[in-house]
């Protein structure tokens, strides 16, 4: 679908309105030199002597968007920053009050020492919480936390090159959510917007927070690379919701939470396992961006190996749904059976053009044929990258 056109009228009226911060980012400038003071840079635009780069240049208003400080955050409680000590990207998230979310006691069951190393641990960690004071003396807002910079798996979605590259993707959301569960922890909001993925390996030069397709530093365009080649991890983020239940515990929730609203006991309007809720909520994940499609999103052949998998976590009766446990269980055995060339073969579109198909075949086992010389598996492993 193409953007719609911006007259220059409307490209004037936004350059006027970037030249000034919006409320939510003058909360970053005042703590400028104190996130610094604490190891964190932020961009130029967040300088408290901040001048608009553009000013005073003769270009025309819509082609302002090349400017790196005309572009500001989609999310009022997010903010990029470079690490000093390593220049690594971060993401700072003003959190929640605690009247809000339980998310400041879940986010650290995550990072503790006893769970980092967890292979099957896909949530996003807390790199630190920094305690600002004052407060937010409106909101009273006072802690920043301190997060990897990630981008939306969907990103690179056209470049799920081969089944491989699918199975990797559905195996680490399955071991996420299993992990989570393990530890009592429902999501309770497991939807394909609440998925992240690791940048770096993705892209050979880092891309930018706001503007993927651009490098970092504003100097052209950032390319991503091969899954199978640099292999990613995968995230679960946002705990907004999530809630860490008594052990053996049966909870109950009222229906209606969450993004994901097609949840039959929502429907029914009866009360949830919020588990049994995961689990259909990732399965639809699966469900509606590969095996079925959306009215955004084509599904994609050679994958009907999930059908019946993703059928009983889906399940209309929740009771009839797997555990993660199971799921991931029987997913590595539907995996296991799988032959090397149908984990190799595309993963194209469903809809796409016979002779489209036909030319790229072969350019994809010529691509696979190399991959297998030099023995770099058909599923990548992310545990294994150098």
């Amino acid at each position: 679908m193409n953007a719609p056109v911006q007259t220059d009228a409307e490209a004037q009226s936004l350059n006027l309105e970037r030249t000034r911060l919006h409320d939510f980012e003058e909360f970053w400038r005042d703590h400028y030199h104190w996130l610094k003071d604490k190891g964190y840079q932020l961009r130029s635009r967040y300088h408290p002597d901040w001048t608009p780069s553009w000013k005073g240049r003769k270009r025309k208003s819509y082609t302002l968007r090349i400017y790196e400080d005309h572009h500001v955050p989609l999310h009022p409680l997010l903010m990029d920053a470079t690490r000093i000590r390593d220049h690594k990207i971060v993401m700072l998230r003003r959190a929640d009050p605690e009247s809000i979310s339980d998310e400041l006691k879940i986010g650290p069951i995550f990072s503790s020492e006893s769970t980092i190393s967890d292979t099957r641990n896909h949530c996003v960690p807390t790199y630190e919480t920094l305690e600002v004071d004052p407060p937010d003396p409106v909101e009273g807002r006072n802690l920043i936390v301190v997060m990897p910079c990630l981008v939306r798996w969907e990103i690179l979605l056209e470049e799920f090159t081969s089944v491989g590259e699918v199975i990797d993707f559905c195996g680490q959301l399955f071991e996420g959510l299993q992990f989570m569960h393990s530890l009592n922890v429902a999501h309770n909001d497991a939807k394909d917007t609440n998925i992240m993925m690791d940048s770096y390996p993705a892209f050979k030069h880092p891309p930018h927070p706001l503007s993927p397709d651009m490098k970092r530093d504003w100097s052209g365009s950032s390319k991503p690379r091969s899954r199978t080649l640099h292999p990613v991890k995968y995230y679960w983020i946002d705990y907004d919701m999530s809630v860490q239940y008594e052990s053996n515990s049966s909870p109950l929730l009222p229906p209606g939470y969450g993004g994901d609203q097609s949840v039959p006991e929502f429907l029914r309007n009866e009360l949830c396992n919020p588990f049994k809720v995961d689990v259909y909520c990732v399965g639809n994940v699966i469900r509606n961006n590969f095996l079925v499609g959306d009215p955004f999103t084509v599904p994609r052949a050679n994958l009907e190996f999930l059908n019946g998998l993703i059928s009983d976590m889906t399940h209309d009766d929740p009771l009839k749904r797997p555990t993660m446990d199971v799921v991931v269980s029987r997913f590595a055995e539907l995996c296991k059976n799988l032959y090397w060339w149908q984990l190799r073969s595309r993963a194209p579109p469903k809809n796409e053009h016979p002779l489209l198909r036909l030319l790229l075949t072969p350019t994809h086992w010529v691509k696979q044929a190399t991959f297998i010389l030099l023995r770099i598996p058909a599923v990548p492993d992310y545990t294994k990258r150098k």
